[in-house]
């Protein structure tokens, strides 16, 4: 069993500040990528194809790259803003093609497809992801024979958008537009 030692003048140990700092690093990437994100939804609303964004800092424009790398719908680069060596601040130019352009309030399902049981009148039920109002993502089962329309009525569609920042095992489904 851990002994915990209060300490009356808050003194951290200089492991827990240097994971207290790599977080904040993380947090202020994290934000910046959603930035970027806003500057390309902007775009896509206007009916552009790309923008250009500077990031300050290799690392943080290394981990914006990476990123949006990861997501096959855009064709990044990164270069360096001009030749000045003591300037560390990047350029990322993004672009996409038309086929890719998504609505990001475009709602969709997320079915389970290996999630599956009865009810206890021997129905059919599907697991559905959703992101709950309190931006926690869930598992639902609903009967087969609820659509589309049904699973909206009941909370459980999600946007583009939603998909963007969801966890890797709701990234993972195939999501399944609906109509309307």
């Amino acid at each position: 069993m851990e002994t915990i030692v209060h300490d009356p003048l808050n003194r951290i140990t200089a492991k827990e500040a240097n994971a207290r700092a790599i977080k904040r690093k993380e947090n202020s990437y994290k934000e910046t990528l959603q930035r970027v994100y806003g500057a390309i939804h902007a775009r896509v609303s206007l009916g552009h194809f790309d923008t250009e964004q500077i990031i300050d800092g290799h690392d943080e424009a290394d981990y914006i790259f990476n990123q949006l790398v990861m997501e096959d719908e855009y064709a990044v680069e990164l270069s360096a803003v001009n030749g000045n060596p003591d300037d560390h601040r990047f350029k990322l130019t993004i672009s996409w093609d038309s086929d890719s352009i998504v609505d990001p309030n475009k709602k969709y399902i997320l079915p389970m497809d290996d999630v599956y049981s009865l009810d206890c009148y021997g129905n059919s039920l599907t697991g559905y992801a959703y992101k709950g109002t309190n931006g926690s993502w869930f598992m639902a089962v609903i009967g087969t024979n609820v659509n589309g329309e049904d699973i909206e009525r009941l909370g459980y569609t999600v946007t583009a958008k939603d998909l963007e920042y969801a966890p890797e095992w709701v990234k993972v489904l195939e999501p399944v537009e609906v109509e309307g």
